[in-house]
């Protein structure tokens, strides 16, 4: 019985879905990112325009910001499956051309950069590939 609990429990946690996280979530997730990284006046109103310059600040304020989205981890890169989820929503089908070209923008950092490295990588190829599906994602809900 111990044994079948056990096996119900993996189970579980191995299907447990992405939650889709929402514009409340996003400006959240940014003003942590912002206060913990101490993140100057001048680059928070260039994110907030999605412009984001390759400096080491803002290389460790997208790593944050999409770590906290639970979409990408300093271990394992960025998990296209979640990246996905989070654009079209609970019916994401992983098998079409979209997610495809989602996963065309990870590696799984074979230069050995550093975390925040990596993840201004993707982020910025996600973004600048992705642009108007991630700004729709964001969008104010009326």
């Amino acid at each position: 019985m111990k044994v079948f609990v056990a096996i119900c429990v993996l189970i579980g946690l191995a299907s447990a879905d992405y939650v889709v996280k929402n514009r409340n979530d996003m400006l959240a997730y940014r003003e942590e990112c912002v206060k913990e990284l101490g993140i100057p006046v001048d680059l928070v109103e260039k994110y907030q325009k999605f412009e984001y310059p390759n400096d080491p600040q803002t290389q460790c304020y997208l790593k944050c910001v999409f770590t906290k989205w639970d979409l990408f981890d300093a271990q394992t890169g960025f998990n296209v499956e979640n990246v996905h989820q989070q654009l079209v929503g609970n019916h994401a089908d992983h098998n079409e051309a979209f997610h495809a070209k989602l996963a065309a923008c990870v590696d799984k950092n074979e230069q050995g950069s550093n975390a925040c490295e990596w993840a201004y990588r993707g982020a910025t190829c996600l973004l600048r590939e992705n642009a108007a599906q991630i700004q729709k994602s964001l969008a104010p809900k009326v």
